[in-house]
């Protein structure tokens, strides 16, 4: 269950994202180095089945994992290791070439964001039962994913984001910062509706931030909610020159 938000500047890019979790679930283990066949990436480790829900790399790929509650069929293998099958991808375009191979029939359904500098957000969709790519979803921001009340949740989310980015007239990182800090608009009460959810047996647990540019790669990680003031840490990856993309 998670929240994702990006907005593309004229150095890079920057991703946004809610972690949802239930309240049984065990705590994650901050982001640390890794290296996956020769590539360095940052990553948080999930406390229960040991993958992860968003990455990014010394290339500047980040993947941002969510939940599709509403696929038809359940799986056996925890979808956070798909963050390790790719995670050393130099490019979106290497992600789309490794998904080609993989079977994912062992995998409940999931929607992973891949975003690199200098190229539109690319969609990885799974159902259950078919994969659809989509080169472009850029419309689709922000991703939403809630076990309750799915399209409600969705709809509320992506309602407050539009109303927000009609009142300031522009998208940019502070304005994804207050909407994933969000209560809701008029409102200061949490809800499960709320971008910064809290319900009895689920919250927001953990707020992620990475900041791609052309010379460097920064994840910002808390290990709660965005609304609350909290300590975080923030590593940080010299980027690969190699990976470079020209924008526009």
């Amino acid at each position: 269950m998670c929240t994702v938000s990006w907005v593309h500047n004229e150095n890079g890019y920057q991703l946004l994202c809610n972690r949802d979790e239930k309240r049984t679930r065990l705590p994650a283990t901050p982001p640390t180095i890794q290296n996956l066949d020769g590539v360095l990436y940052l990553a948080p480790t999930d406390g229960a089945f040991g993958g992860s829900w968003i990455a990014v790399n010394e290339f500047g790929v980040t993947l941002a994992l969510l939940n599709r509650h509403a696929a038809s069929l359940s799986g056996t293998t925890s979808r956070g290791q798909l963050i390790r099958t790719f995670g050393a991808s130099r490019s979106v375009d290497e992600v789309r070439q490794k998904a080609q191979r993989v079977d994912f029939s062992s995998f409940a359904g999931f929607t992973l964001a891949t975003l690199e500098v200098g190229k539109r957000c690319s969609l990885f969709e799974w159902d259950g039962r078919n994969l659809v790519s989509s080169q472009d979803a850029e419309h689709r921001m922000p991703l939403t994913s809630s076990s309750f009340d799915p399209d409600g949740v969705e709809e509320m989310r992506l309602q407050e984001f539009s109303s927000r980015a009609r009142a300031a007239g522009r998208v940019d990182a502070n304005l994804l910062l207050r909407f994933h800090q969000s209560h809701g608009l008029g409102t200061e009460a949490p809800s499960a509706y709320s971008t910064c959810m809290h319900r009895p047996d689920a919250h927001t647990v953990s707020f992620t931030q990475i900041d791609v540019s052309h010379t460097e790669v920064s994840f910002f990680y808390s290990s709660a909610a965005p609304c609350v003031p909290a300590p975080g840490e923030t590593l940080r990856l010299a980027r690969k020159v190699s990976a470079l993309v020209p924008c526009g």
